[in-house]
Order: C-alpha cells, then sequence, then structure tokens
C-alpha cells in the first residue's frame, strides 16, 4: 500500500470539503430578523445591532441605548443524484444507477445572537458589542454508502463571532463607523471516503474493497478581522450605504487526523502517525477569507418628518477567488504501516472558486406608526464555481430567493420577525464536464495518466481516476429568524 500517497490524499480530500461552512460559501443567509426580512438589504438603513455586521457607521442612528436577542431556525434541504455511471470491472451489466441522497440533518435550531448598543451618553457617537453565530448551514449528512460518498460523507462545524463597534456622525448628513471581529471556531468536524486500492489499472467509480473513511476534526481560537463602513444623507428622503470587511485574513484549523478502512479487502491494518519520537495526528488547515464590499441607496418616504416606508437597493461583491486553494500542513507528521515510514509534507488543493456579486431589494412599511411594521423583499446571487466543480460539500451554483417580515411593538420592546427562502435552481454535470474525481491515492497511474500499465484505459489523459460529481444538485433553505430589541 503507497502509505504516504493514502495520507497525504485523505487530507486533501479532507480540505476540500472542510471549508463548506455554508452554500455559496462559508456563509449564507441574513444576519437579523429585519435585515432578513428585507432580504439583506440594510447597507443603508442598518440601525440596530447588526449594524456591527451590515454597516458600523449605522449605530451612531441609534441615539438611545439597545438591547438585541435573537436567534435563526432553518430547514437545508440539500440532495444529490449521481449520474449513472459505467464499473468497468463488471462485464454482465457495467451501467450502474444511483439514488437521489438527501441531507439527513436538514433541521437547525440554534444561530443565535446578543448585542447592545449604547452612545454613552456622548451626542453623535455609537457604541456596541456583540456575539453572533454567522447565517450558515452548520450540519449535513449523507450515507456512507450513498452515490456522493467519495465527495463528502459529513460535515459538522461552529462558527461565532465577538465583535466591538464605534461610529460618529455629523448631524444627520453623514456617518463613519468601524467593527473589529473576533472569529472563533471552537469545532469543524468532517468525513469522506476515499479508495485506497493500489491495483494497477483499476476501476471502481461505486465502491471498493479497500475503501478508506477519512475525519477531521479541529478548530480556530482565534481569527481578526474588520468592518469600515459610511453612510451620506444628501436630502432627508434619500440615503447612501458603504461598508466592506477589508481584511484579506485566513482561518487556521489545528485539527486531528483518523483513518479507519471500511473495505472488506483492506485488512484492517492501522496506520501510526508520530513526530519525532512521540505518537501525533495533528494537521494545521487554513482556509482564506473573502473580503466583503457592500453598498447600498434607500429612499425614504416621509410624513411630517416622520418616515412612513422606504425602499432599498443594495449590491454585494465579494471576493471569493481569494479562496484559490486550501492548504494542510502536517508539520512534520511521520506516517508508519506495513513496515514502510513517510515524512509527510504540505499539500495544497486547488478549489477554483471565483469572486460573486449579489443584488437584494428590500423595504420597510409602517402600517400602524410605533405599533406595526411590514417588510419584504427579494435577491440573486451569482454562482460561486463553475459547475464542473460541484459538490455535495457546499451549494455552489446561483441563489435567488425572497422574504417576507414585520415588527410588532410593545412600548420600548421590539418583536421583529422574518422568513426568508433560498433556493438553488438545479444544477446539473455531466461525466465528460466533471472535474471532482475519486482519491486513488494508492493507484501506480499518475500524471499525465498515459500509462496503460498503470491507468485504466477509459480514464487515460484525463485524471487516472473516474468522475464523482457528475448528477444533478438541488438546495433549498427555508429560514424563520426571531428577534427581540428593547431600547430605553
Amino acid at each position: 500500500m503507497k502509505l504516504f500517497a493514502t495520507f497525504a490524499t485523505v487530507c486533501a480530500s479532507v480540505a476540500m470539503g472542510s471549508s463548506a461552512f455554508a452554500e455559496g460559501g462559508y456563509y449564507s443567509g441574513t444576519l437579523g430578523a429585519q435585515a432578513s426580512g428585507r432580504s439583506g438589504a440594510f447597507t443603508a438603513k442598518a440601525d440596530d445591532i447588526t449594524a456591527v455586521s451590515y454597516n458600523p457607521a449605522g449605530l451612531a442612528k441609534i441615539e438611545t441605548t439597545l438591547i438585541q436577542v435573537g436567534n435563526q431556525f432553518s430547514y437545508n434541504a440539500s440532495s444529490f443524484t449521481r449520474a449513472s455511471t459505467t464499473n468497468y470491472a463488471i462485464s454482465s451489466n457495467p451501467t450502474v444507477n444511483f439514488s437521489k441522497v438527501k441531507n439527513g440533518a436538514p433541521w437547525q435550531a440554534l444561530d443565535p445572537m446578543l448585542g447592545v448598543a449604547s452612545n454613552l451618553g456622548l451626542r453623535n457617537w455609537g457604541f456596541a458589542l456583540a456575539a453572533y453565530a454567522p447565517p450558515g448551514v452548520s450540519k449535513e449528512e449523507f450515507p456512507v454508502d450513498g452515490g456522493q460518498r467519495y465527495m463528502m460523507v459529513s460535515r459538522e462545524v461552529m462558527m461565532f463571532k465577538f465583535v466591538g463597534s464605534a461610529a460618529w456622525k455629523y448631524a444627520d448628513l453623514f456617518g463613519v463607523g468601524a467593527t473589529a471581529e473576533w472569529i472563533y471556531v471552537p469545532s469543524l468536524k468532517y468525513s469522506i471516503v476515499i479508495d485506497g486500492t493500489n491495483q494497477g489499472r483499476a476501476a471502481n467509480p461505486v465502491s471498493s474493497g479497500f475503501d478508506v473513511l477519512a475525519t477531521m476534526t479541529g478548530s480556530a481560537a482565534f481569527t481578526f478581522n474588520a468592518i469600515l463602513g459610511a453612510w451620506y444623507r444628501p436630502a432627508p428622503f434619500l440615503e447612501f450605504g458603504l461598508s466592506g470587511q477589508v481584511v484579506p485574513t485566513n482561518i487556521v484549523a489545528h485539527s486531528n487526523l483518523a483513518v479507519s478502512p471500511i473495505g472488506s479487502q483492506f485488512g484492517g491494518d492501522p496506520i501510526t502517525l508520530s513526530r519525532g519520537n512521540g505518537l501525533a495526528n495533528d494537521v494545521t488547515l487554513t482556509l482564506p477569507l473573502p473580503m466583503l464590499f457592500r453598498s447600498g441607496a434607500r429612499y425614504r418616504h416621509l410624513e411630517g418628518g416622520r418616515e412612513i416606508y422606504d425602499i432599498e437597493l443594495d449590491v454585494e461583491y465579494e471576493t471569493w477567488s481569494r479562496v484559490n486553494r486550501f492548504t494542510v500542513d502536517t508539520n512534520g507528521l511521520e506516517a508508519d504501516g506495513n513496515g514502510q515510514h513517510f515524512d509527510l509534507k504540505q499539500i495544497n488543493v486547488e478549489k477554483h472558486w471565483r469572486d460573486t456579486i449579489a443584488v437584494k431589494l428590500g423595504g420597510d412599511y409602517a402600517v400602524i406608526p410605533d405599533q406595526l411594521t411590514l417588510r419584504g423583499g427579494g435577491f440573486y446571487e451569482s454562482a460561486v464555481s463553475d459547475a464542473a466543480y460541484a459538490n455535495v460539500d457546499f451549494s455552489s451554483g446561483q441563489k435567488i430567493g425572497g422574504s417576507v417580515g414585520a415588527s410588532i411593538f410593545f412600548g420600548r420592546t421590539e418583536l421583529a420577525i422574518a422568513y426568508q427562502l433560498r433556493f438553488q435552481p438545479t444544477v446539473s454535470v455531466s461525466e465528460a464536464d466533471g472535474r471532482v474525481y475519486q482519491q486513488v491515492p494508492g493507484s501506480p497511474c499518475t500524471a499525465p495518466y498515459t500509462d496503460t500499465t498503470a491507468c485504466n484505459e477509459h480514464y487515460l489523459g484525463k485524471q487516472g481516476t473516474p468522475t464523482v460529481n457528475a448528477g444533478t444538485y438541488n438546495a433549498m433553505s427555508h429560514i424563520v429568524a426571531l428577534d427581540v430589541l428593547y431600547r430605553y
């Protein structure tokens, strides 16, 4: 067995999926019930605690003390139907069909937020402290024997942001603000199946007796980021907002790797990992974070100086092209098994992500001023990757959706609720176009994949192993956000 190749590919395969904190990249959905009800069109308005994320300059508009507690509940349905493939190891009936597989953990009950904002008695200033989980899909589970087994079996991620913000405004003309973020990832877990066969010309596109289940578990204690924001009101009825997450940083997750054979012919031989003279199984996974830029324009309809309704149009740009690759560093880890010893090095995994653009339109209408406000909106987000690189580990296609919401006021207390639908139109990939391949690290077939004694004739010149991401992908999220705000 080629132990070094096996272990290196395990690390690489795990890294490819560990990034998937949420669909369309690391995050999805909208923070806060008010912003969620407007489909995220909140950059210019930004007048509650969630301004720390959307536009910290908006905190200077609050002009009071505000306590906000919220949570999001979601149902995240995703499915994959692998395209029929040919198993060349079977002569009688080589065509293999697959059943649809679905996310077995679609319910997410906890996506919390807690914050407080105040001007601290200072005219034209605003300050805030907040802690929240970025909106996203934290857990997915698929069957070990499903058609997606060589892409991902399961993932689970917990992520929190702790932030401090300050803002200042000049009268009602313009304002500026900044947020400092501490990003904390207490748990990251990911599992994938690889084919551990070492046979030349092997072709096992469906399953192998040498299949191995690899699981990486890790965490990242501290990652810093910052958000800058501003707003400008050239006329009472017109307002512009601009903000950006401006630090090109990375999440560095310190992780442990577990490898266990599940195939009937693998033999169950253990793999021992060590560093120096002691046992070790730790690796370091680096995940680049994108920069995010938001701009918004808002029309305010005023009657007697009171805002009756508003309409806002936002455009967001995220530099997901920063995620050109994921890097796994074994930090000098060594592997022993079957009488062999290998030094393990750094593994780089190409991802081919690209920058995305989102357009969001939403607004509020005060049906009964200071008692009942209704809101709604819609959005479109471009795809984070080409369909050729589609994978079950994250929903990478374009997104469309809409939302509705309301706020009910009880004196100083506001109860805000919103429902948002996020939908990915079907993504289809053929075997000819697919660029996610089965990991067969022990195979003697290597680039340029033209050796007919080592490579299966049906995969010559391309990758040397079967395409495993051909098929159809569907994803949809139903999100309910609930916030309680108290002003005094």
